[in-house]
């Protein structure tokens, strides 16, 4: 009778299920403190006075320089270079912008996502809809977020590699051009697992 009664995707919470979402919660809500930190800081780093900075692939060479503001000298190799580009192009300053906006948005909506999937458990909502609408919305913003930030990234990189010479093709980053497949294969397991949920608050 009482399991008859029981709304759909509802059930008893254990101690242990309780305590590991309550951790989330708190986790969680440290995390998004500090993805909003991240995503101030990056657009600072990036969007300067005197220009748009970026770090683009060198080829390798030695260098001499100071750590620990001076106090102490290192030899060594440098691979990468950051570059600030003043008047960058309005295409090119488009993509880094909405670069930017993307990876923030995706940031968040997972970090919230999880948050209410922490939330719905501890009310013992697993098979719920508003939970399986969460895990939809992380699989989405992890490999749509991380496909387009790629795309955005690539054009904007062009763009400065184009200002700063303009008889120079594109540049690519091998490292950097497979650095967002895990993301997104990521996202793609977890929208099969959602695949499951959805069925689960189906029965």
């Amino acid at each position: 009778m009482i399991a008859a009664t029981r709304s759909r995707g509802q059930g008893p919470t254990t101690r242990s299920e309780r305590a590991d979402a309550t951790a989330v919660l708190i986790v969680g809500t440290l995390v998004l403190a500090a993805a909003v930190t991240v995503v101030v800081l990056r657009a600072a780093q990036t969007f300067r006075p005197d220009g748009i900075a970026w770090i683009l692939p060198i080829d390798q060479q030695p260098i001499d320089a100071t750590v620990r503001s001076g106090s102490s000298a290192v030899h060594g190799y440098a691979t990468q270079a950051l570059v600030v580009v003043p008047g960058l192009s309005p295409l090119g300053t488009g993509a880094i912008v909405l670069s930017h906006a993307v990876w923030a948005t995706a940031a968040l909506l997972v970090i919230g996502s999880s948050l209410f999937i922490a939330w719905s458990f501890l009310r013992g909502r697993f098979f719920a809809t508003g939970t399986v609408r969460a895990l939809a919305t992380i699989s989405w913003a992890l490999a749509i977020g991380a496909a387009v930030v790629h795309v955005l990234d690539g054009f904007g990189r062009n763009s400065i590699v184009a200002a700063l010479n303009p008889d120079r093709g594109p540049v690519y980053d091998t490292p950097d051009t497979w650095s967002w497949l895990p993301v997104f294969a990521v996202g793609v397991a977890l929208g099969l697992i959602t695949t499951a949920f959805r069925r689960g608050a189906r029965l």
